[in-house]
């Protein structure tokens, strides 16, 4: 089965997503998929591709689920014990007793104390909780005073099953390793040492393993390297030292905040399991808004990406795009809740766009840097100008919309598609590749423009754009299995069907919704608990918020076109409201503290991923905009 599985792990990273991005897009645009053969062959490969994959997905997530037998967790109340009279330890205060009838001589720990999201002292030991708790305070008190002052935490991770790893064949030990909840462990010089699963995310080790090197955003598991350079480090050794008997070690964690309860972490974060309600999923998109607003910067730009562990932001290099839908949000935010700090961060984001604003040839005007810009610089911005215009009623950014709108029109075909780029000097459409997400931003942008212009010409063009997408563009071999990056055009498809109530329009995007259905992980199934929710392919490959989030506003796209049509959708619905709950779930609140450089700075942000820390703006965005959209599902009295 170990051949099977790599074959399969390869098969999917090339044609499913690893980071919401699908290489197949790039095979159609090369024309591999132009020569359909007949039907009957057609529905022979489809069957095929199917049964070989559900097979093979079977015996990989089985072997995954299978290969750990581990011990029983230490019950929650010696959990809460064991961290109270460690903390009262560390604070030299008489410490609560701990309980005499729980862990063994063959339990191993690693205990870490925190003093404003800094290490202060780490400790790996093994045996009971008391051995634990002397060997902690041992270190402790050799370790030199701290001088800062603040908030203090002790994580604690118990290791709870190991296995070894096959160092013989390098992809199949990147694998071993399950994101988030293995560690990894070994010997130097006769001594086990061990990098919890945390650590790993802590080292960016995770998702560093490339087995095919001209892919290079392949990412999966762990390069064995790295693991050992951190081992040695660990021993007090150089990283070149002697590392034997690698194994991967999956630990119970859990944490104590100074001055608050013991909280239980799942791959790190706090556990999450409670179904969302309306009042979580608006609050939700308010604490998403209020980073947002943290992070806009004086010129109006916002902190592009930004590290919670250490505290370093990102500006460059900075995708105006992106900054367009984060502004769109705000506007959105203003709409639902009337705050109107929302719509002054929002103004400030748009004032900045307009600046941006420049000569692109003979009596035309776009956003773009250097001798060429591309569709998505001018769609998205007019898409966020055109809504502010509907919802404050006023001219500000008129002449900006207008402007955007020609050079959208410049680029659209005669069939209705698109050109992607465009020639900064003579104003012309630059012939080029397709662009993820170009098109169906730009029939939006068409349609809300024309709107707000009072422009017929504009919705025509919208609807053109549509019934192309509709139709010519998915008429390729295999088109009817997947869907790529159908949210913009979903969204499209929505405003649309909400004008002239296409039907053609409403069918692409309740069958791209559909499929982003399927892909989504649900409680039943093969997997963990975290991925719940999550809209990604097989439990090898984690769901990515941002990816989950813009997938599920295509959901929330086509829920209000089955609404329209007389006939909600309750199996869309329900995805919905389960994407809702895993944004919530790894949306950074209070109980993430114990890690962050500054407490507050990350609070209402997502994470990149489940081993990436790292946020970046336009995740956020979309996170908070099916929040706040999503509201309305659980709530009928949701503000809108």
């Amino acid at each position: 089965g170990t051949g099977i599985s790599i074959l399969l792990l390869v098969l999917l990273a090339l044609l499913f997503e690893v980071v919401a991005l699908l290489p197949i897009f790039k095979l159609r645009a090369l024309g591999l998929f132009e020569r359909a053969p007949d039907k009957g062959r057609q529905i022979g490969v489809i069957a095929g591709v199917a049964v070989f994959l559900g097979l093979v997905l079977y015996c990989t997530t089985v072997y995954a689920r299978a290969s750990h037998d581990p011990r029983e967790p230490i019950p929650d109340a010696a959990r809460e014990a064991f961290s109270r009279h460690l903390m009262a330890l560390v604070q030299r205060k008489p410490p609560p007793p701990l309980p005499d009838d729980v862990g063994t001589s063959e339990d191993r720990w690693v205990m870490r104390i925190l003093r404003n999201g800094r290490l202060e002292a780490r400790v790996e030991a093994s045996g009971t909780l008391e051995e634990a708790a002397t060997a902690l305070v041992t270190t402790f008190d050799q370790t030199p005073p701290s001088l800062s002052r603040g908030r203090r935490a002790i994580a604690v991770d118990r290791v709870i099953a190991e296995s070894d790893i096959d160092e013989d064949v390098p992809l199949l030990a990147a694998l071993s390793i399950v994101p988030g909840l293995d560690g990894t462990s070994g010997v130097v010089d006769g001594q086990r040492h061990t990098i919890t699963p945390h650590e790993l995310v802590l080292e960016g080790v995770l998702g560093a393993e490339t087995p095919i090197r001209f892919i290079p955003e392949f990412e999966i598991g762990v390069r064995l390297d790295d693991v050992r350079a951190l081992l040695c480090a660990r021993a007090g050794q150089g990283a070149d030292c002697d590392v034997t008997g690698l194994r991967r070690a999956r630990t119970e964690s859990w944490v104590l905040h100074d001055g608050r309860g013991t909280v239980e972490l799942y791959r790190g974060r706090p556990t999450c399991d409670a179904p969302p309600t309306a009042e979580d999923a608006l609050a939700g998109a308010r604490e998403a808004g209020a980073y947002v607003r943290r992070s806009q910067r004086s010129d109006g730009r916002f902190r592009y990406t930004y590290d919670p562990h250490t505290g370093r932001s990102k500006m460059s290099p900075y995708n105006v795009p992106r900054h367009a839908g984060t502004s769109w949000f705000l506007l959105h935010l203003y709409e639902a809740t009337g705050d109107s700090a929302h719509l002054v961060a929002a103004q400030k984001a748009l004032d900045w766009l307009e600046r941006r604003l420049g000569d692109c040839g003979k009596d035309l005007q776009c956003i773009g840097d250097g001798g060429q810009t591309s569709l998505g610089w001018q769609a998205l911005p007019l898409i966020a100008f055109a809504d502010h215009a509907r919802l404050t009623g006023t001219d500000r950014y008129h002449g900006s919309i207008r402007a955007l709108s020609e050079v959208v029109r410049r680029l659209q075909r005669d069939n209705g598609d698109f050109h992607f780029f465009l020639d900064r000097t003579t104003g012309q459409p630059i012939e080029g590749k397709r662009r993820l997400y170009a098109a169906g931003q730009a029939a939006l942008a068409l349609a809300m423009s024309g709107q707000a212009l009072g422009d017929s010409t504009q919705l025509e063009a919208a609807r053109k754009a549509l019934d192309f997408m509709a139709g010519p563009y998915w008429d390729f071999f295999l088109s009817d299995l997947f869907f790529i990056e159908e949210h913009w055009t979903c969204m499209a498809a929505d405003e649309l069907h909400r004008l002239y109530g296409d039907e053609a329009h409403a069918e692409l995007c309740l069958d791209a919704a559909a499929f982003d259905r399927t892909l989504q992980h649900g409680t039943g199934e093969v997997g963990f608990p975290d991925y719940v929710g999550g809209i990604g392919f097989s439990p090898f490959f984690p769901p990515y918020p941002g990816a989950t989030a813009a997938r599920a506003e295509g959901m929330l796209a086509a829920h209000r076109i089955s609404e329209r049509q007389g006939n909600p959708d309750p199996h869309l619905r329900e995805g919905i409201v389960d994407a809702i709950g895993f944004l919530l779930c790894q949306q950074y609140d209070r109980d993430d503290v114990h890690w962050f450089a500054s407490p507050n700075q990350p609070l209402g942000a997502v994470p990149w991923n489940h081993y990436d820390p790292l946020i970046r703006i336009d995740s956020v965005q979309h996170a908070g905009e099916v929040m706040l959209h999503g509201a309305r599902l659980l709530s009928p009295l949701t503000p809108q």
